[in-house]
């Protein structure tokens, strides 16, 4: 196994000389392999090691065991040891996730928190193969049926090649010990079920099922490597061109719209809601995709649009500052001079802080606002304003206007009626700004 642990190393320049290396170990058989197979070429590689093992609080006095097990290993390997103790249970509660993935949240943010040049995993082929039957399970395209990468940013896995089996060879070949997490064995884990009870059955049909699941997974990942690369390449000249994206072939467009939507609202939509978007891009309609975002089509642009924008908002504005949808609206009171220094900004609004005699309010824009700016001497209504400035449509909707007495007495941008505006006997004024997103 150690040769095919290198060659998998050299395969995915997985490491350079001088490298320090964060090496997960749970104290099971896999990371203890790969513990063992990284201390063994620290030497010829001039790697720095440090073992981490995460406790979360699952499994008591089990959970203990484990962490004096790696601990103890380490001291006599003579490799740096850290621990991170967290309470998955709790912290799931909170955060709203399962506990398998609040616990493989917690590991990385630990992981990334050493600083380390790399991080060594230990997930082998058959955690691949796993993964890819999950995925294949619950539905997806040709990357969710890739397994997991042999390299993700700094991440590593060196065993990725390599079966359970195997693993379990090297280590008895050795006599080297390792743990056993209980609850490994429980069916209620969808990961479990599929390792347990589904693989032994596909194995049954063919004894080399895994080392034929490792041959698919690489001819999907070329297959996937090649789609990407043409799709970003097609991105590039289509753009958000509804005429020029309808003109690729379905599953090049289907993949370009994957990256268009991970650009403009970092998030990689459903399948479901690739096909919508496409039909968008036929008829010019509009559909809400996962993350809460619109997508439509206005003048044979694909849009996007946050509906964040569109929540309404009321409050009295007093010196302080203000949580908008599109920014943070700042209220000061300041001096003449002080203004002076302020003024270049994009959008604020200034009064009189001493003529204002009512309660100064702040809602979003609604249809048929109007606006008297008094530098200008004329009413205008916020509609055209906004076209006028070129504020992007999905914020316009959020745009403040401010109130006095019940009537809109300006906006962002404007300026003041005579009677609230500052003067040269002006001694104080309010300085209302937007520090936007």
């Amino acid at each position: 196994m150690k040769e095919k642990f290198l060659k998998t190393i050299a395969k995915y320049s997985m490491l350079s000389p001088g490298d320090s290396v964060l090496i997960a170990v749970s104290g099971g058989k896999d990371s203890v392999a790969l513990l063992h197979l990284l201390n063994e070429i620290k030497d010829e590689f001039e790697l720095k090691l440090t073992a981490v093992h995460i406790n979360h609080s699952i499994r008591g006095k089990e959970a203990l065991r484990d962490e004096a097990f790696v601990g103890n290993l380490c001291e006599k390997l003579g490799v740096d040891f850290e621990c991170e103790t967290f309470d998955v249970p709790e912290i799931a509660a909170e955060r709203g996730l399962s506990l398998e993935e609040c616990g493989r949240e917690l590991r990385y943010e630990a992981f990334d928190s050493f600083g380390c040049d790399k991080i060594a995993t230990a997930h082998t082929l058959s955690d691949s193969t796993e993964t890819m039957l999950f995925n294949l399970a619950r539905g997806s395209g040709v990357k969710g049926l890739c397994g997991i990468p042999p390299v993700r940013g700094n991440i590593i896995r060196p065993l990725i090649e390599c079966t359970s089996e195997e693993v379990l060879e090297f280590l008895s070949e050795n006599d080297f010990s390792f743990v056993c997490d209980s609850t490994n064995e429980s069916k209620e884990y969808a990961r479990n079920l599929i390792r347990l009870s589904v693989i032994p059955e596909l194995k049954k049909i063919n004894p080399a099922f895994e080392k034929n699941i490792s041959n698919t997974i690489s001819i999907l990942k070329e297959q996937s490597d090649f789609l990407k690369k043409s799709a970003l390449e097609q991105k590039r000249i289509a753009g958000t061109d509804a005429g020029k994206l309808l003109s690729l072939e379905d599953a090049l467009r289907h993949e370009v719209i994957r990256l268009i939507c991970a650009e403009k609202i970092a998030v990689v939509p459903e399948y479901k809601h690739i096909l919508a978007i496409d039909e968008c891009l036929k008829t010019g309609s509009q559909v809400q995709i996962n993350s809460g975002a619109i997508v439509r089509v206005r003048s044979g642009k694909l849009e996007f649009v946050n509906k964040k924008y569109d929540s309404e908002y009321f409050f009295q504005i007093t010196p302080g500052e203000f949580k908008l949808p599109i920014g943070t609206l700042k209220a000061e009171v300041i001096n003449c001079e002080q203004f002076e220094n302020l003024k270049s900004e994009r959008f604020y609004f200034i009064l009189d802080y001493d003529k204002i005699t009512h309660n100064l309010f702040c809602r979003n824009k609604k249809e048929g606002d109007r606006f008297y700016d008094g530098k200008r001497k004329l009413s205008k209504s916020l509609k055209k304003y906004l076209n006028e400035i070129a504020l992007e449509p999905e914020k316009r909707s959020a745009f403040p206007v401010f109130i006095m007495g019940g009537e809109v007495i300006g906006t962002l941008g404007s300026n003041a009626s005579e009677e609230l505006a500052p003067d040269k006997n002006s001694k104080r004024i309010f300085f209302i700004h937007l520090c936007e997103e």
